[in-house]
């Protein structure tokens, strides 16, 4: 899976780390490239085990 979309999310990783480019540019690119490999849902709405509501004991109510 690694090409051109792959080096170019991994420099843009590098350089935020660097301090070079902001955190954005690297995560728009890992996302574009996370995309092209198929391999980002887009989730629009929150999945089951994330809306489900918390008891006063730590545990979940479905």
């Amino acid at each position: 899976r690694r090409g051109p979309i792959f080096d170019t999310a991994f420099r843009a990783c590098q350089r935020a780390y660097d301090g070079q480019v902001p955190i954005s540019v690297a995560r728009e690119a890992f996302a574009g490239f996370a995309r092209s490999a198929k391999i980002l849902e887009d989730v629009s709405a929150a999945m089951p085990w994330m809306a489900a509501q918390k008891t006063g004991r730590g545990g979940v109510t479905a």
